[in-house]
């Protein structure tokens, strides 16, 4: 795991505060790499460069090499599209529609899933311990 000095990155979103979401990656980290988040996500990097392109919801931050790095709210709209995509059966250029990145945008109903995901993977989790 690799630390991210922000005079590096390109992007200068680096006071964004870490989500619930981000949580559960072995170290809490602010910036994922896209292995890291590809790994979390549950698809290749190649995808993950390719909803890149076509979503302009997700803007991952590049160092000078053009190393991609995830903050949280790119894991959000990332995890958002792979469940629009692949749970709900919704094709690509509808989903673009469907995915907010602006936070003051997010309806309470779909704050309230957020929150229910996230108490998902902590119950799933304590269940893990306790077997």
């Amino acid at each position: 795991m690799e630390t991210v000095n922000q005079s590096d990155l390109s992007n200068s979103d680096a006071s964004t505060p870490l989500s619930s979401s981000m949580q559960n990656t072995p170290q809490t980290k602010t910036y994922l790499k896209i292995g890291e988040a590809a790994e979390i996500i549950g698809v290749p990097a190649s995808t993950l460069r390719f909803w890149e392109k076509q979503f302009p919801q997700i803007k991952p931050m590049k160092n000078k090499k053009g190393d991609r790095f995830y903050n949280a709210k790119d894991m959000e709209v990332l995890k958002e599209i792979y469940y629009l995509s692949h749970s709900k059966g919704v094709r690509l250029s509808q989903v673009s529609k469907k995915v907010k990145r602006d936070d003051a945008k997010i309806t309470p109903q779909a704050e309230l899933i957020s929150q229910l995901r996230n108490f998902k993977e902590k119950l799933l989790k304590l269940k893990e311990q306790l077997e």
